[in-house]
């Protein structure tokens, strides 16, 4: 099992009390009371009945009790565990250890051509190859939600396909609500069955995870609580996302986005319990505020970053584990801003106790994937990594010894003490610029990047087993 980033700090960094995780949680309780959701389809609403929720079938208003919404959130277990294809990437998303995942986008930054392109098929199979060999990049979500060379109907299903070609790790998948036919997540669910060696192989070693949006303000459409309904049965872990943006559709302040985005997250609990009393659910978020400058989203925000490190804590206090669909960056190509923001916001996150993250390769608010961005992410994730393991103080780390041996003036580049723990206490980057100016080529981390990715494609290979590959492109076949 990969053991993810897990150290001794750790959501160490709160911004909410006890008392403010427990305000937010029963002004929450209040919004779904008193306020309540709109549920669209009319089986879910039954089943809400059923359960002692008031319904309003001519409105579609739900107003949950109290009562039914503290009995799902105590069944909820406390880690969800993903198994990877190969053991050795099983991961379990848990109090204390945070896992990465790629990002997503609609295109992709082709820095051969220096250009922002469409995506194409060719484009998810690198990204998810150079994701796979890259060892700060624990599981891995379809790097594009759309694809030039692949009809539009059956592109989410396409790209999962393409990302499963060419990764044995953990995945996190998605909707993109294009289907004009069956729901498309049935054929999500049938692909994983079909990687899986069947429905209970599945169910027994679950290898992928939904992440489904709420539509804010306080909306489940039909299409996401079937997906809810049918992944649950299936045996997939489904994260429950909100992406409420603060000023447009939630109230521009961090604790109103948390109170709003908590009501529907809890919804979504109360929704998934229906199938399953105790089904694997994740508190996941992808909210932020909008720039009231422009109007836009603004995913580079270090509002997200805070919002992110809330979640984390609330999922903490509810004992649940935590996802968030970021770091991004509002900046549109690798550059100084994509730095600062992201940094940003992996280390909040991360010190805030979040156990997911998304966003490894994603720029320009989560819209292009660059693979350059995507090695850069990994050598921050290792050095956030770092920053984690705290400063450990024990007699050994101190060294009395060995600064007695020293002595005034001396020197510790040749002592064992300095060989011994230079690598446990030193995060050695790969491609940062470490040279002193007298020495420095005139590169800078981009080229050094797209050095690397360009090694990278032309020595990996997919690790997945040649029959797997053969079923799965029989199945792309078949979607056409």
């Amino acid at each position: 099992m990969l053991n993810g980033l897990q150290d001794k700090m750790s959501g160490k960094l709160e911004f909410l009390s006890e008392d403010d995780c427990e305000k937010i949680h029963y002004a929450s309780l209040e919004v779904l009371s008193e306020v309540g959701l709109k549920i669209e389809p009319g089986y879910a609403l039954d089943a809400l009945e059923e359960m002692g929720c008031d319904v309003n079938k001519r409105t579609s208003i739900v107003k949950f009790p109290n009562y039914l919404v503290e009995e799902c959130l105590r069944a909820c277990p406390h880690s969800v565990k993903l198994y990877g294809l190969d053991s050795k990437y099983d991961i379990k998303m848990e109090k204390k250890r945070t896992y990465v995942s790629t990002g997503t986008g609609y295109g992709v930054i082709d820095e051969k051509e220096n250009l922002a392109r469409a995506g194409n098929l060719n484009d998810v199979r690198e990204a998810t190859l150079i994701a796979h060999h890259l060892d700060n990049i624990h599981s891995i979500s379809p790097p594009l939600v759309g694809v030039s060379d692949s009809p539009a109907n059956i592109a989410t299903e396409t790209i999962l396909a393409e990302t499963l070609k060419n990764t044995n790790k953990t995945i996190e998948f998605y909707l993109t609500g294009t289907s004009d036919s069956k729901p498309e997540v049935d054929d999500l669910i049938s692909l994983c069955e079909l990687v899986a060696g069947g429905a209970a192989e599945l169910k027994k070693r679950p290898f992928a995870m939904l992440a489904l949006n709420p539509v804010s303000p306080l909306i489940y459409p039909e299409e996401q609580i079937s997906s809810i309904f049918k992944c649950v049965d299936a045996g997939i872990p489904v994260a429950i996302m909100p992406g409420a943006v603060g000023g447009a559709t939630a109230p521009i302040t961090i604790s109103g986005i948390l109170t709003q985005s908590n009501a529907e997250f809890l919804g979504g609990v109360v929704l998934a319990n229906i199938v399953k009393k105790g089904a694997p659910v994740v508190y996941a978020h992808y909210n932020s505020i909008m720039n009231m400058q422009t109007g836009n989203y603004s995913a580079g925000s270090v509002e997200m970053g805070l919002i992110g490190s809330c979640v984390g804590q609330l999922g903490n206090w509810y004992g649940i584990p935590t996802n968030g669909f970021f770091p991004m960056s509002d900046s549109h190509i690798p550059d100084q801003q994509v730095g600062y923001e992201k940094m940003m916001q992996w280390v909040l996150s991360t010190l805030g106790g979040m156990n997911y993250l998304n966003g490894a390769g994603s720029v320009e608010n989560g819209t292009l994937i660059s693979l350059e961005q995507l090695v850069i992410d990994n050598e921050v994730v290792g050095m956030v990594d770092r920053m984690l393991k705290g400063v450990q103080v024990d007699d050994e780390r101190i060294g009395i010894d060995t600064i007695s041996k020293v002595g005034p003036g001396g020197n510790y580049f040749k002592q064992a003490h300095t060989l011994q723990w230079s690598r446990d206490e030193c995060f050695i980057p790969k491609i940062s610029e470490k040279e002193s100016f007298s020495n420095w080529e005139g590169e800078n981390v981009i080229t050094k990047a797209k050095a690397t990715v360009d090694e990278m494609l032309r020595n990996v290979e997919t690790p997945v087993d040649k029959d797997i590959i053969k079923d799965i492109e029989q199945f792309q076949k078949e979607l056409l």
